[in-house]
């Protein structure tokens, strides 16, 4: 037997996110995408889907969804007289678009790229692997026609009533998707005298951080926000499991998880750009009530590894999920950060075999960067490495000078430490070693420090070091420290008062 289904792919999203200029912009060109795809699928949402997984909810136009939910791509099975239906669909769609934008139909008609395919498969097919070649092949096709690409930037940055009405409340028209100062500052907007102060200010970004009344309260990381994309790792193994009723229930655990992530971010004081599917893209703030952005995308990891569970058992290697975390000042080029996020998790996706990491690089005010790759799949190492680069509830004021003689310390003492942290009973041998070389009474106050610091180096060199190399300056030695200094670089960046 077989079985016809209809599937689409939308775009071009890349192109559209790579102009933004401010947030609004960014969330704009995203949401559009996804809310085209949720009006052109709704005729059809009693219909057997492959991709996305339809809830009947996603339709309800009475409730309203800040994020897009539904990606670039849905598959199902189609009923006689679909594929006119279909078309027709599409055609409408895009001119109810012009009809309430600045874009024309000619604009409309020529920018955005929604190609339909019909494809008739045996039963015992999996639709997912035998239907994303036609899609693939059909993006090729991009259409190049001459258009005036300020429209869609105007309509993008001052007009989008459109989206706005279907995205937010009455209440939340006015203040639309928050710029990135007011996610940076989330955690001092509990506050509601300083909320009331920074209301309607947020767009004057020259002003927020100088001329506020609050501004011993401001830390410098206040004036940083983290661009997180995150992606699904052997997601590929997973649809190739797949078989008869696991493709709606693979749907509907991806539907959740993106649901219920949006909500753990929202709840941290970030702001989803997009959830759809394994993909994500969000603004967070690099600190919220003690906990980092590194804290969020562990508690995120979670609820992706818990709604995999199923999935999981029947396959070798586990889907897993990766992170690309830009943390950048506030007055950085939004399109540059979103580029180096977006290179960040090609990166975290490329570590060794497991894949299954957070790379993050901090960019700051001077034009200096840090960073590194955190393997998750090394529990030995991912917990150390959380647990110090946590923000201490109780910070001292002499932290941060404490980090600065610290690093140089270690600096002057690589080849000590790499020996110690090689050897038998390496927890003991470097205790010894910070109380040796930080022995004066100012430094009892930092000795759970050390004891957090003290896992991380031993674990950094089980990963890095290889044990039948005999140079004490081997590339893989230096790959350890450096791995030890960028958690240090990090804490002291949470400590510090300057930007």
């Amino acid at each position: 037997m077989s079985t016809t289904y209809l599937a689409l792919t939308i775009g071009p999203i890349y192109k559209t996110l790579s102009g933004a200029r401010k947030t609004r912009e960014l969330w704009g060109g995203s949401y559009l995408f996804s809310y085209l795809m949720e009006q052109i699928l709704e005729p059809f949402k009693d219909n057997d889907f492959i991709v996305p997984f339809i809830d009947k909810t996603l339709f309800d136009k009475e409730k309203k969804r800040t994020v897009g939910l539904f990606h670039d791509r849905a598959i199902f099975v189609a009923k006689e007289g679909d594929r006119k239906k279909l078309k027709n669909r599409i055609v409408e769609v895009l001119d109810e678009l012009a009809d309430n934008s600045p874009l024309d139909k000619k604009f409309v008609k020529n920018y955005f790229q929604i190609n339909p395919v019909e494809v008739t498969l045996d039963d015992k097919e999996n639709p997912i692997l035998s239907i994303t070649p036609y899609l693939d092949t059909a993006e090729l096709f991009y259409r190049v026609a001459p258009y005036d690409e300020s429209r869609l930037k105007k309509f993008l940055k001052e007009d989008n009533r459109y989206l706005k009405n279907r995205a937010f409340s009455s209440a939340e028209q006015k203040r639309g998707f928050p710029s990135l100062p007011e996610i940076a500052l989330h955690e001092l907007l509990e506050s509601t005298d300083i909320r009331n102060y920074f209301a309607g200010r947020f767009d004057e970004e020259e002003s927020v951080y100088e001329a506020a009344p609050y501004k011993k309260l401001i830390r410098s990381y206040h004036k940083y926000v983290a661009i997180v994309h995150a992606d699904g790792d052997n997601m590929g193994k997973v649809v190739e499991s797949l078989k008869n009723k696991d493709f709606q229930a693979f749907s509907k655990a991806l539907l959740e998880f993106g649901r219920e992530a949006t909500d753990v971010i929202k709840n941290f004081g970030g702001t989803a750009v997009f959830a759809g599917g394994d993909d994500l893209l969000f603004f967070a703030p690099v600190v919220d009530n003690g906990r980092t952005v590194f804290e969020l995308c562990d508690a995120i990891t979670e609820i992706f590894d818990d709604k995999m569970k199923p999935f999981n058992e029947k396959i070798e290697q586990n889907a897993t999920l990766s992170f690309g975390i830009g943390i950048t000042y506030y007055k950085y080029p939004l399109y540059e950060a979103l580029e180096r996020s977006r290179n960040l998790l090609a990166k975290a996706k490329n570590e060794k075999k497991e894949k299954n990491a957070i790379a993050f690089e901090v960019i700051k005010h001077s034009g200096q960067t840090f960073g590194t790759v955190i393997p998750k799949s090394d529990e030995r190492l991912y917990k150390p490495f959380l647990n110090l680069t946590h923000y201490p509830q109780n910070r001292e004021n002499d932290e941060e000078v404490f980090l600065h003689s610290l690093h140089h310390k270690l600096a002057q003492h690589t080849k000590t430490v790499a020996k110690i942290a090689t050897m038998s009973n390496p927890e003991k041998r470097l205790k010894n070693f910070f109380d040796n070389y930080f022995n004066e009474s100012g430094h009892d106050a930092y000795r759970e420090f050390f004891d957090a610091l003290v896992p991380l180096i031993i674990q950094a060199y089980a990963r890095f070091h290889t044990p039948d190399t005999q140079k004490e300056n081997d590339k893989e030695m230096d790959k350890a420290m450096q791995f030890v200094y960028a958690a240090l670089r990090f804490k002291k960046f949470l400590l510090g008062d300057k930007s």
